[in-house]
């Protein structure tokens, strides 16, 4: 499934709703099992907090492994990759690791 992120946010990810709103157009194909691609053509302006919602909260319920295997990103500025990189760090601490087998504690 190939999500043109663009046509959901605009030109900017301002808000933990507008990452909210991202991850609904894309969740319930995730869930099922199928790759996501989203696409960051023509969207510029990123904040945390629209990355913690649109894909690091993803982790919750995910391994990092199996996100960045069935996540495709791409179009995303080097910046923005940095951090939203960061944030998938941190989220890969934050959420508890009992939930995956072979993700050490």
């Amino acid at each position: 499934m190939k999500v043109p992120v663009h046509k959901i946010v605009g030109d900017g990810g301002m808000t933990y709703k507008d990452g909210e709103r991202l991850q609904r157009e894309f969740r319930e194909a995730f869930d099922r099992g199928d790759t996501v691609e989203l696409d960051f053509d023509k969207t510029r302006i990123f904040v945390t907090a629209f990355f913690n919602a649109a894909v690091a909260s993803l982790l919750e319920n995910y391994s990092r492994d199996e996100l960045e295997r069935r996540l495709k990103i791409v179009n995303l500025p080097s910046a923005a990759k940095e951090l939203l990189d960061h944030l998938l760090d941190n989220a890969d601490r934050y959420y508890p690791r009992s939930k995956f087998p072979g993700r050490s504690q």
